[in-house]
């Protein structure tokens, strides 16, 4: 068994970890179980300790069962409102609504304490690759709120589309409206193969940095790296047609920096 004394060290260690989750939005009850679950780790022998401690915890402050996220959400909103609605969108409903706020720093979404009574933060690890962090989960209970913001005639108008093809939305200065017809067809875009499609020449270093944009929003919305291209000595990251919106505002960061971005 490990020494008080090593104790005493690991768990000022630990604490100091656990100081950045504070502003993650994550539940104390949650930051306590962080606590248990990596002395536990650092010391086997104490696992069942922590254990007793955890269920302690549950006991009296459980950590919510986990919601749904984003993506989910417009997945759901796609039907009950029979709308082409966009996880990007639902997010912005949920700043809209002040549920959520952005840390642009972190580039992390916050759960706000009105938000806390229709989601939580969770800490959250990709079963794709090492990235980990806090990630927002909202309840059932946030849809009805949702449908009623989508439904209301002036948010309807910049949101959504509808599922026959009638715009119910549309934004003059989008990048997509300079897009081609072959966008209908086209499921996975490239960088290169969509700046060449909305009309730009770009370096490969210019390249790169809208890739390295692109894969930063893809990775908040759907919490992994996007897939890439086989056979290609450089990474080249490819993009479903679902996140062509996000791909086109890191094209417009690159050869429009001046330009003014909408709202998250």
């Amino acid at each position: 068994m490990p020494s008080a004394e090593q104790i005493t060290t690991a768990m000022a260690t630990i604490d100091q970890l656990s100081n950045w989750l504070d502003n993650t939005g994550l539940s104390a009850a949650a930051i306590a179980q962080f606590k248990f679950n990596a002395l536990a780790a650092m010391y086997p022998e104490l696992r069942e300790v922590a254990e007793l401690a955890k269920q302690l915890i549950g006991a009296t402050s459980p950590v919510p069962e986990v919601g749904m996220g984003a993506t989910e959400l417009a997945q759901v909103l796609k039907e009950s409102l029979n709308a082409n609605i966009k996880a990007e969108q639902v997010n912005q409903a949920l700043v809209a609504l002040g549920y959520q706020e952005r840390n642009a720093e972190k580039r992390i979404w916050l759960i706000t304490e009105t938000g806390s009574n229709y989601g939580t933060a969770i800490l959250a690890t990709s079963t794709t690759n090492k990235w980990q962090g806090s990630q927002v989960k909202w309840y059932r209970s946030v849809i009805p709120k949702l449908e009623e913001y989508f439904r209301n005639a002036a948010n309807s108008v910049d949101q959504a589309d509808s599922k026959d093809g009638a715009a119910i939305a549309t934004q003059d200065e989008s990048p997509t409206n300079k897009s081609n017809s072959s966008t209908k067809t086209k499921k996975v875009f490239t960088v290169a193969e969509r700046a060449k499609e909305l009309g730009y020449k770009a370096l490969p270093e210019q390249l790169q940095l809208i890739q390295s944009f692109a894969d930063e929003s893809y990775k908040e919305e759907y919490g992994s790296q996007p897939p890439r291209v086989s056979g290609r000595k450089t990474p080249v990251s490819k993009y479903p047609i679902e996140f062509i919106d996000s791909l086109d505002r890191a094209i417009e960061k690159v050869f429009n920096p001046k330009k003014k971005s909408q709202p998250q």
